[in-house]
């Protein structure tokens, strides 16, 4: 199921914290930001897995606003995994088991990371995260793999060439 035309992108939950938290949607120098988020949600040019939805409602930082945001965009941004999304998520774990976050098993908490790779993969996404390239078991190396291209939120705000202006 391939959701729109142009560049798709898949976003981590680092992201998410990373843009709420030092741009929040509230403060009007990060508008642009947001305002481009929003059109690339409508457009079904960004989304992300609901895995990464159910980690923001467990997320113990203090980060309310990103709460309130993930609720109201349930139904448009998060996806639920279909069954080639699954498969492909089993697939990474069983090549990857390092990807997994142990404490995450431990405790029984929701890991998004093979689900967005498989999303991703499956959707011909770009994904945006937060995690370096180094170590191996990290997003960036494991999607590479799969032949998935990765980049950070500072390349994903330069490629759609958003830029912080000051008003005269």
């Amino acid at each position: 199921m391939k959701l729109a035309f142009g560049n798709n992108y898949t976003v981590d939950t680092n992201v998410l914290i990373t843009l709420m938290t030092y741009h929040p949607q509230d403060k009007p120098a990060y508008q642009a930001i947001w305002d481009e988020i929003e059109t690339l949600i409508k457009q079904k040019n960004i989304f992300s897995t609901i895995i990464v939805y159910e980690e923001i409602i467990k997320y113990l930082g203090k980060n309310d606003q990103l709460k309130k945001w993930a609720i109201s965009h349930k139904k448009c941004f998060f996806i639920s995994p279909d069954k080639e999304t699954w498969r492909l998520a089993q697939d990474i774990i069983n090549k990857f088991p390092d990807l997994l976050n142990k404490k995450k098993l431990q405790t029984g908490e929701p890991d998004a990371d093979p689900f967005l790779i498989a999303l991703a993969k499956s959707e011909g996404a770009i994904i945006i995260t937060q995690e370096k390239k180094d170590p191996s078991n990290k997003i960036p190396m494991v999607a590479s793999y799969y032949g998935v291209k990765s980049i950070d939120l500072h390349e994903f705000l330069e490629e759609r060439k958003l830029k912080f202006i000051k008003e005269q």
